[in-house]
């Protein structure tokens, strides 16, 4: 009996270190992105690479993905510590390089803004999940019925928006999955802090320190619907949807910030940059 007291302080501790560890690695996630999406935004080389050579990004993106399932699902891979952290790595550097189309064509300083944002709105809704009595471990199966309420929700209000231009539909599509994204937060911020009906295993901080961070990619990357589009140039009617700062549906971007298609004309980039300036 004398043991059970040394096993639960054992425990607590090993769980507070996971923890830690986990949200360490989250931190250097964010910074490390945040520093290469600078470099893709402002070193005018690197965003003119991506801007005409999204397809690179692509691959990068989908490799990332690729591996991200074997990283979840072979165990080997996680807990071998010659190669768990090469794993992590290269799902991480896979997924920065394929936002980087996205960052480079996206307005400077409402990108760092919305960067600022949704990781404020990570760490807060970290908190609430470690603070919350419910435990969302034990009706995760409600969390999963929501989120396809809200899938539901959020397809029919895009195709409002593509199809009728319906007014604000975009942003209630988008609250939709924020909302639900959130809720998967706290899920997740309570199997890592442990003490729950489920709870992630104490070595396994790569995986989560990157189901954070993707927690944070999927909501950060609705802050690209208010970069210019492909095709601004042919848009001439509002858009009445609101957006932070600028409406920017119908501003024209820059010269190469324009999608190269078989069907593009030369004339059609005959415009001064000036123009484009947004």
């Amino acid at each position: 009996m004398a043991d059970i007291p040394e096993k639960s302080v054992y425990y607590k501790r090993e769980r507070r270190k996971f923890a830690l560890i986990t949200y360490l690695l989250t931190a250097i996630f964010l910074i490390v992105a945040l520093l290469q999406w600078v470099l893709f935004s402002f070193v005018g080389i690197l965003r003119l690479f991506f801007t005409l050579h999204y397809w690179v990004s692509c691959i990068f993106f989908g490799l990332g993905l690729i591996l991200l399932i074997f990283f979840i699902f072979f165990e080997a891979l996680r807990f071998n510590k010659t190669i768990n952290w090469l794993f992590a790595v290269l799902i991480f550097e896979c997924i920065v390089l394929g936002i980087a189309p996205l960052v480079a064509r996206h307005y400077r300083y409402q990108f760092l803004f919305s960067f600022l944002i949704w990781t404020l709105a990570l760490a807060i809704f970290i908190l609430c999940g470690s603070f919350l009595p419910l435990d969302l471990t034990l009706d995760v199966v409600v969390l999963f019925v929501l989120a396809v309420v809200s899938i539901i929700g959020a397809i029919y209000f895009v195709m409002l928006y593509i199809v009728a231009n319906v007014p604000y539909s975009f942003i209630i599509a988008r609250a939709f999955i924020v909302i639900s994204i959130l809720m998967f937060v706290m899920y997740h911020a309570q199997i890592i802090n442990g003490g729950r009906f489920a709870e992630m295993r104490t070595k396994d901080y790569f995986l989560a320190a990157i189901i954070l961070f993707l927690d944070f990619l999927l909501l950060f990357l609705f802050s690209f619907q208010m970069a210019p589009k492909w095709s601004d140039l042919c848009d001439s009617e509002w858009k009445n949807n609101l957006v932070l700062f600028k409406e920017t549906t119908t501003s024209r971007p820059i010269l190469w910030w324009h999608t190269w298609t078989w069907s593009t004309e030369d004339s059609a980039l005959k415009h001064s940059t000036e123009e484009y300036a947004p």
